[in-house]
């Protein structure tokens, strides 16, 4: 399967079951239902799917914009969990999903991407490089079961006002 031939849409609470099978069968940190439906609820969030041609969920992305207060006028976005089945991935699939998170992200006029990856993730920290995030440090026994280090990675879309 080409990733050219499947289709971006937005996540349903019905998406949810399913989102929550693949993120177990990729070895996502969990999320309950409960969380995925709070998510869905705030409207700076970015909940995208990938389907095939039998609208059946191949992978999905889940961010959201973080808008600066008073002091801090910049907006940056958070991405909390990609994950692509297994069986469709190194095929483009997790590449359609961040690149239309970014998408969103520069239609907002977000600043920064940040993401926090598994220290010995070493495939999913390649290929967040490979899309331009830089490692900016790293959480001491962030994740836990089992207990492990966070990198945290950014991507800059914009530079600072000077």
């Amino acid at each position: 399967m080409n990733a050219n031939d499947l289709r971006v849409k937005s996540v349903g609470a019905s998406h949810i079951g399913e989102m929550i099978r693949i993120g177990e069968e990729t070895n996502l940190s969990p999320w309950t239902a409960q969380g995925y439906l709070d998510e869905k609820k705030n409207p700076a969030s970015i909940m995208l799917r990938l389907v095939d041609d039998e609208n059946k969920i191949v992978g999905f992305v889940v961010g959201r914009i973080i808008s600066g207060g008073e002091i801090e006028t910049r907006v940056d976005a958070e991405i909390y969990n990609v994950a692509v089945t297994e069986h469709n991935q190194r095929q483009g699939c997790g590449q359609r999903l961040i690149d239309a998170f970014l998408d969103k992200c520069r239609k907002n006029e977000v600043a920064n991407v940040w993401l926090e990856v598994r220290e010995s993730n070493q495939k999913a920290t390649k290929f967040y490089e490979k899309n331009g995030f830089e490692r900016v440090q790293t959480r001491p026994s962030f994740y836990s079961d089992p207990r492990e280090n966070a990198l945290v990675m950014r991507l800059a879309l914009s530079e600072p006002p000077a």
